[in-house]
């Protein structure tokens, strides 16, 4: 990959601001629902693991649609499919304030994920062809962590805003916020830059399009499978924590809702931190591996001291500020080891491929930990997330060897 000549630091930070706005929002709006559980309990009559089956509904849809979406964005540009997702996933969650019936929150849970899908394989293409490689590392640092933060914000802000309008209004406060930052990126979209427009604006294609077939080949390499593999348990880890954390100190510890809640938002500003460093890492060293390893190792003994002990406020406020930045430090590598072996022409797809598998593996979760908390096995919800940790370290070791190799693999 070539320096864009065109760039600067200025616009790259533009274009960053924009997309990483988008980005927020997805994250933001994919937490407020566990956040809220244990009030809607009672206001739907159902469990928690039907509650949960709401979220894997959203990831599962996502994860089915992240593939075609990242085939459509390397086909059409991401600019107009980033703004109709975001408008989809806000005023679908919006829309759950309008009903009573579970089923139908379901179907909108269905709705919401195929607008959820888009985010990615479009901020990928967008970053990818429109900023300048020796900021990359920490442009998807930004990126990143723009959506960790939107993910911090959402459990103690949406349990503010329930607590103040109820559920319903915090369901719609969603769709609101949705429409605004829609809204925002169609007034700036000019400064966007996709590999699709770039192509159209030059008026010839730089290579031959390849066809399905071609790449779907090219999606089957064994190094990209492995680091499909690679999303996909880190992805049980991350939504695990997310989802129910919540619920786990609640029921298992008995914290009031709000000290919850400000352990998860505490987890989610560490990641944030985390984040930002493994961008700074992401570009000083390409010893991904190591870093990941010791983080994947610390995580799990963290996670299996929360669940064995109720720690005293503080440690356990500590102890969630450090697993988030073991996690966040991750998901940088994680990038750059997927920008190792892609062409800016298949970033959409490809993008969209490892976003299936991060999807698939956060559909797995909620309803497994939901039915362990249903069953009164509240504190296996921390003890499954530490073995998560330890199956990661199978799939960190064989992703490493995978991008390592495919670094030399002819395209």
């Amino acid at each position: 990959m070539s320096t864009l000549p065109s760039s600067t630091a200025g616009r790259d930070m533009r274009v960053l601001t924009l997309v990483s706005t988008g980005h927020f929002m997805s994250h933001y709006s994919q937490l407020i629902l566990p956040a809220l559980f244990p009030l809607m309990t009672d206001m739907y009559s159902v469990g928690y693991a039907a509650l949960g089956l709401i979220v894997t509904l959203i990831n599962a849809s996502g994860a089915v649609a992240q593939i075609p979406v990242g085939f459509l964005v390397d086909r059409i540009g991401a600019k107009n499919l980033l703004v109709a997702g975001l408008l989809v996933k806000t005023l679908a969650i919006g829309a759950m304030a309008m009903t009573d019936s579970y089923s139908m929150l379901l179907v909108l849970a269905v709705v919401a994920g195929f607008g959820h899908s888009v985010f990615h394989p479009a901020d990928y293409a967008i970053l990818m062809s429109s900023i300048d490689e020796s900021r990359i590392g920490r442009a998807f640092s930004v990126h990143t962590a723009s959506g960790n933060a939107g993910s911090a914000i959402a459990p103690l802000l949406i349990l503010m805003i329930a607590a103040q309008w109820g559920v319903k209004g915090a369901l719609l406060s969603i769709a609101l916020f949705g429409v605004l930052t829609a809204l925002a990126l169609v007034l700036q979209s000019g400064i966007i830059q996709d590999h699709v427009g770039a192509k159209k604006k030059k008026g010839t294609p730089s290579h031959k399009s390849s066809s399905v077939i071609e790449d779907l080949k090219m999606l089957a390499r064994p190094n990209i499978l492995i680091l499909y593999l690679f999303f996909f348990i880190t992805a049980m880890i991350t939504v695990g924590v997310n989802s129910f954390t919540v619920t786990g100190l609640n029921v298992a510890h008995d914290l009031a809702l709000p000290v919850a809640g400000t352990a998860l938002t505490t987890f989610l500003v560490g990641g944030l931190l985390g984040v930002l460093v493994g961008g700074y890492l992401a570009d000083k060293t390409d010893r991904h591996d190591m870093v990941a390893a010791v983080s994947f190792l610390l995580c799990a003994g963290l996670l299996f001291l929360i669940g064995f002990y109720n720690l005293p406020l503080f440690a356990l406020m500590s102890a969630y500020a450090l697993l988030g930045v073991l996690l966040g430090l991750i998901k940088p590598a994680r990038d750059m080891m997927v920008r190792a072996v892609t062409d800016k022409r298949d970033a959409g797809k490809m993008f969209g491929f490892m976003s299936n598998g991060h999807f698939l593996g956060a559909a797995a979760v909620p309803v497994l930990l939901g039915w362990v908390v249903d069953q009164g096995q509240v504190r296996w919800v921390f003890w499954l997330g530490a073995i998560f940790c330890l199956l990661a370290l199978f799939s960190l070791a064989t992703t490493t060897a995978g991008a390592k190799n495919a670094k030399t693999d002819p395209e």
